[in-house]
């Protein structure tokens, strides 16, 4: 006796109608499952902290910093002789924004009260000695200086406590600009 395909012939067309209909359902929502999960972890959490020297138009020094971090920048005075911190973060923009100014002399350059920038003012305190001015994350995109002497020794000391001593970048005098950049 033959048997006939009967009833099992239109469920397998079903069957077969659907399943690609479905697969590509799933790819579309694994595809967008994946874009969200991706932009979620895509490293603008992260920039690229660079020490770019304009005497060599090149970026001397380079590393990843966290939206958030802090660092700083030490050295000596060359007037006072007396040590200046100056304290930076990076934030959302991402660009780095001026935190603090920490010295115990007053000398040139140096703050002798509150300033104001714009709508923005500083907060100055003189507190055991010395004299603190908060500057409130005011953003100033990029920092300018001029490599001091051995005397001075400038020092930028990172949140993971890496120190990275201009003069072993560049010479004294040379012009360098520090940034932060998305990749």
């Amino acid at each position: 006796m033959v048997r006939s395909a009967g009833p099992a012939a239109p469920r397998s067309r079903v069957l077969s109608s659907w399943l690609p209909s479905a697969l590509v359902a799933l790819v579309v929502v694994m595809a967008l499952t994946g874009a969200v999960v991706g932009s979620s972890l895509r490293p603008a959490d992260r920039v690229w902290f660079e020490v770019y020297d304009h005497g060599e138009s090149s970026v001397v020094y380079e590393r990843p910093v966290e939206l958030g971090e802090v660092f700083r920048l030490e050295h000596t005075h060359s007037v006072t002789r007396r040590p200046v911190v100056e304290v930076f973060a990076v934030d959302a923009e991402p660009q780095i924004v001026l935190e603090e100014l920490r010295f115990d002399e007053f000398g040139p350059n140096l703050p002798a009260g509150p300033e104001s920038y714009g709508d923005r003012r500083t907060t100055f305190l003189h507190e055991d000695g010395a004299y603190r001015v908060l500057h409130h994350s005011y953003p100033i995109g990029t920092v300018a200086i001029r490599v001091g002497s051995e005397a001075v020794d400038h020092m930028l000391i990172f949140s993971d406590d890496e120190r990275v001593r201009l003069l072993d970048l560049v010479r004294r005098g040379e012009h360098v600009e520090f940034a932060v950049q998305e990749r």
